[in-house]
């Protein structure tokens, strides 16, 4: 998609997590750089993330493979049932502006769902599962790394994470007609995810962010080689009783010209688990700022076609709390 106009770039933080693995000073400073990128931006770029160069350019090319394969082959991975432990929805036509191609995986236990993701092209297991099991593993760690930002304990909610859910979606956004103003073409529209965090890889930029600290801008976020983006989602803004808020993100069309791709990792606790701000972020001066949810309340509201963001629903008015 291209690459993005320098003077609309967002200034993405950079977090080295090898780091974390130094000693007490070195990583205590790390985990104020994460408290700040979750505080000010949402977003920051992980480095030296465990995931090699090589295992990274395979997933990419055996989604790519995947994704260029005649629909007739992904048919019977096609529903409407957003529960559906793998599903394939397209939308080249561009329906709303928009042009997508999407694949949905369940990732954890993965042993429980690996039989049904897609077996053509034929290596496509194999590959995507080591790394859904690598990026599953990675935000482990980044959670732990963030829950101390929050002045918790490192484990805190791990056990629950740890058996909670992971899902892998992997967007394909195709190359567009020249003869349409790319401008005006939205590969995905404005979300936040509902998730804890959400890892992404993306083999080019497109991806825009709302800068909160820019009169709410929308800036492109620069690809950087070898890194990983990691968003602040809906459910780390309950649990941090709003002390972190979820990024607004969406992709827009930079080049009509190559297909971009993207693969997020999703980690959740879960699907009936019932998540609220943390008590240990509750008291007298930061009273409870959001209701309680699990992630199938959050896919019913996204079923339901409801226009309402789900993490408007969840907070709680201050009448509310005067109650």
């Amino acid at each position: 998609m291209g690459s993005s106009n320098n003077c609309n770039d967002m200034q993405v933080p950079l977090i080295n997590l090898s780091l974390l693995q130094q000693d007490s000073q070195t990583k205590s400073h790390v985990i104020k750089q994460i408290h700040q990128a979750c505080t000010s931006a949402g977003i920051f770029n992980v480095i030296n993330h465990g995931l090699s160069e090589t295992l990274i350019e395979e997933v990419l090319k055996v989604n790519a493979n995947f994704f260029e394969l005649p629909l007739v082959t992904k048919e019977g991975l096609i529903s409407d049932d957003i529960l559906k432990p793998v599903r394939f929805s397209t939308n080249q036509g561009g329906a709303q502006g928009i042009f997508r191609d999407f694949l949905k995986l369940y990732a954890h236990p993965l042993e429980e769902f690996l039989n049904s993701w897609p077996n053509n092209p034929p290596d496509y297991r194999d590959k995507m599962g080591r790394c859904a099991v690598e990026m599953r593993k990675l935000g482990i760690q980044i959670l732990g790394a963030i829950m101390e930002s929050l002045n918790l304990e490192t484990t805190f909610l791990k056990d629950n994470i740890e058996q909670g859910m992971h899902m892998v979606a992997i967007n394909s956004y195709p190359p567009i007609s020249e003869s349409k103003n790319i401008k005006k073409i939205i590969g995905a529209p404005q979300h936040t995810d509902h998730s804890i965090i959400t890892i992404l890889l993306q083999s080019s930029s497109g991806l825009q962010v709302m800068d909160r600290n820019d009169k709410n801008t929308w800036k492109y976020v620069p690809k950087l080689k070898g890194s990983l983006l990691v968003f602040v989602g809906d459910h780390l803004e309950v649990l941090s009783n709003g002390k972190y808020k979820s990024v607004l993100h969406r992709v827009v069309y930079e080049s009509c010209d190559e297909t971009r791709l993207s693969i997020a990792s999703f980690q959740s606790l879960g699907m009936d688990e019932v998540l609220e701000p943390a008590i240990e972020l509750v008291d007298e001066e930061h009273p409870k700022q959001y209701k309680g949810s699990s992630l199938r309340d959050f896919l019913k509201h996204l079923a339901s076609g409801e226009s309402k963001p789900f993490i408007e629903t969840l907070k709680i008015s201050s009448e509310t709390m005067e109650e």
